[in-house]
């Protein structure tokens, strides 16, 4: 029987959002724990980028985007049979007073973070592409279980994701493949940028956020879930929260 702490090593896995924030924090914690790991981005920039920062012999890097389903399975079918596949892919936060909510971007967040997944389900499902015994793990976000102001439809596309993991689970369980998902809390990561708050306002607000461990999360904390899914041999539709939902911060729609 192989050690908890071996299980991993030698493993292929895909992470899918892996050039920056929670899926680069991944995406080094799998290369850490002695995975063979490939970055995927719709950025070809960015995943050189990552490559060259994960410096590692044991990664690589490829271009593709979900929301082109032909074009990206071709990407992935080359790189079967995977033991682990993540997907983390997101790009901009939904969040801000309901009246202004920009429809096209929102769009925009759902072809990518929710049709994205549908997109890699479907794909396991029908060519293979992740070997018996291994998984797939998606990413959601704290605010699918409280939607604070501002967050209503980023919190609808999380609570989303979740349900469709558990859906997903029963999908490919006669493939012998795991489905789970990631919920973080509040986490810091390049996203925020997008908001428009400098780096000295977000610090201050991270600062002010009061939460039980002392601290608001970085990618790499987060990485250790995905880790543990990967791992977890006897879980499948689990949906794993890592950090408190506190309504310190959810009031302002802090949540992915």
């Amino acid at each position: 029987m192989v050690k908890s702490a071996d299980k991993l090593v030698g493993k292929k896995v895909v992470v899918v959002g892996g050039t920056s924030g929670i899926g680069f924090g991944a995406a080094q914690a799998f290369l850490d724990a002695g995975a063979i790991v490939t970055v995927i981005s719709s950025n070809e920039d960015r995943v050189k980028d990552a490559v060259k920062r994960l410096n590692s012999p044991n990664v690589s890097g490829a271009v593709g985007d979900v929301r082109n389903e032909s074009a990206f399975v071709d990407v992935l079918k080359p790189l079967a049979p995977i033991d682990h596949l993540v997907f983390s892919g997101v790009d901009i936060i939904i969040r801000g007073n309901l009246e202004d909510l920009d429809l096209d971007q929102a769009k925009h967040l759902f072809g990518v973070k929710f049709w994205g997944a549908v997109v890699i389900g479907k794909a396991a499902k029908k060519f293979d592409l992740i070997s018996p015994g291994g998984s797939l793990t998606l990413t959601s976000g704290g605010a699918a279980y409280k939607p604070g102001k501002g967050a209503a439809t980023g919190g609808a596309l999380n609570a989303g994701v979740i349900t469709l993991t558990k859906g997903l689970a029963a999908d490919l369980a006669e493939k012998k493949i795991r489905v789970n998902v990631v919920v973080p809390g509040l986490v810091k990561t390049e996203l925020w940028d997008k908001l428009g708050k400098s780096k000295e306002e977000q610090k201050k607000q991270f600062e002010e956020t009061k939460l039980p461990v002392g601290f608001v999360a970085t990618p790499d904390d987060i990485a250790e879930a995905y880790l543990y899914l990967a791992k977890a041999d006897y879980a499948t539709g689990t949906s794993v929260q890592i950090g408190e939902l506190f309504q310190t911060y959810v009031k302002d729609g802090l949540l992915m």
